[in-house]
């Protein structure tokens, strides 16, 4: 709106003598037609000119006599006002410009020749024309090249009035409309600082435009999942808190009885130390292994092996582990099962899966590993018969900070990491995972990995 006032105010005069002349030009090679093709043409060209509000006078050269044979005057127009010196000064000036000449008064007289009233923005458009009779006519315009001074001001009010009451209006949609978008920004700002100071029950809901309601739909998404993150991590420092104390407790315990009662010094007292460090040792081992895989700094070597062959083995070796604890294994698969993966990374997949399968194993102590080949795939299963999961805690098994309910009794070992580095690991190959679980009847924990086809592998000595 600013810059349509300040273009009419500018240009307008500017505007309008450029559409005069234009308008003047055309109605003067218009005459010009008019007057070669007909020797009939007073009635014609005097309707032209009317048409076009315009002072118009037609004089018949001869030598240099100018003989007015049309004369069509209008108000403020100076033509009636030419003597014959003027005439022939500009019939002579119209000669020297190939016969067509347009040009402000001014121009023409320079202000100095002779005064003519109303001679300030007139503007003269003449043409000399030749009949095929021979006979030269000399073709004289005027009209005014400036807009009327009362319509220009006039012009001018309107606009200035009507640029007032836009920018009201435009000054109260805008505030009205900046009160609307900033409020529930102001709010969600207040809330969001609120969020940073550690505080996640908040509720960010706003029903304002568009863009708001998603906003705020996502910082509530953000305060759920940074709210769940917040209690998991006070679980993990009460759980590693727990695994810690217990285990130093007990080293340092029998440590002391064995330095300060004689005859306490036992291998089986000995083996509780052992036992204890190797807890601790396994916890401190899973929390840096997790920070390494999720630092990004975890590298498949990947390499062609028999998933079932590598199965088998492990199978073997926790039996071998085991044969004293009570543990029967039992293990199904068919030869071979050909993937391409990181063989030590698989190999910690299936070992902590059945740790965790021994860990929350009940009074049946019994594990099944099966590795199942089907539709390009294969399918890996380690099967426990213990105190399964609720179905409302499948979801949250694989979290990095999750533990099960019971997972602070005594005989349950293990930081509650191995699941999550065994999502980590998966996520890592890509690889399909799950569980499937039912209370006091046990947890099926899988996973599954492309198939490839049976190459020759190498015969281990």
């Amino acid at each position: 709106m600013m810059l349509f006032w300040v273009l009419q105010q500018l240009l307008l005069g500017t505007v309008y003598e450029w559409t005069t002349r234009t308008q003047m030009r055309n109605l003067l090679y218009e005459i010009d037609d008019r007057i070669a093709e007909s020797d009939s043409f007073v009635q014609e060209v005097t309707a032209l000119a009317e048409n076009a509000s315009t002072a118009m006078v037609i004089y018949r050269v001869d030598g240099k006599a100018f003989t007015p044979i049309v004369v069509c005057e209008e108000n403020n127009s100076i033509l009636h006002q030419l003597e014959n010196e003027h005439i022939d000064a500009l019939y002579e000036k119209t000669l020297s410009e190939e016969g067509v000449l347009q040009s402000s008064l001014d121009s023409f007289f320079d202000g100095k020749d002779l005064f003519f009233a109303q001679k300030e923005g007139r503007l003269l458009s003449l043409s000399i024309t030749e009949t095929k009779n021979a006979d030269t006519y000399f073709v004289l315009l005027d009209t005014t090249a400036v807009p009327m001074r009362a319509l220009f001001h006039v012009m001018q009010n309107q606009l200035s009035f009507v640029s007032v009451i836009l920018l009201a209006v435009a000054a109260g949609v805008a505030f009205l409309l900046a009160r609307h978008i900033a409020r529930p920004i102001e709010r969600i700002s207040a809330k969001a600082r609120k969020m940073s100071q550690g505080v996640y029950d908040i509720d960010f809901s706003e029903r304002s435009y568009q863009e708001i309601e998603e906003l705020s739909d996502v910082l509530n998404h953000a305060t759920e999942e940074l709210s769940k993150i917040d209690r998991m991590q006070k679980e993990l420092i009460a759980n590693i808190s727990h695994d810690l104390r217990t285990p130093l407790t007990m080293i340092v315990g029998y440590t002391e009885v064995m330095r300060d009662i004689e005859g306490e010094n036992t291998p089986e007292n000995m083996q509780v130390v052992i036992d204890e460090a190797t807890r601790l040792s396994s916890l401190v081992n899973d929390l840096l292994e997790l920070s390494r895989i999720q630092g990004g700094k975890a590298e498949r070597k990947d390499e062609h092996f028999d998933l079932t062959t590598l199965a088998k083995e492990t199978v073997d070796r926790y039996e071998r582990l085991k044969e004293n604890s009570g543990f029967t294994f039992s293990f199904e698969g068919e030869a071979p099962s050909i993937v391409c993966a990181d063989k030590n990374k698989i190999t910690q997949v299936l070992c902590n899966l059945l740790n965790n399968a021994i860990n929350y194993s009940d009074t049946r102590r019994s594990v099944i590993v099966r590795v199942i080949k089907k539709k390009g795939v294969v399918r890996t299963e380690v099967i426990d018969h213990g105190i399964g999961i609720p179905a409302e805690n499948l979801e949250n098994i694989w979290q990095r900070y999750y533990r099960g309910e019971q997972s602070h009794r005594r005989g349950v070992h293990g930081s509650g990491l191995g699941l999550s580095i065994v999502r980590e690991i998966l996520d890592l190959h890509d690889a399909r995972y799950g569980v499937s679980s039912l209370v006091g009847e046990g947890s099926t924990f899988w996973f599954e990995l492309k198939e490839e086809n049976e190459i020759l592998l190498p015969t281990v000595v």
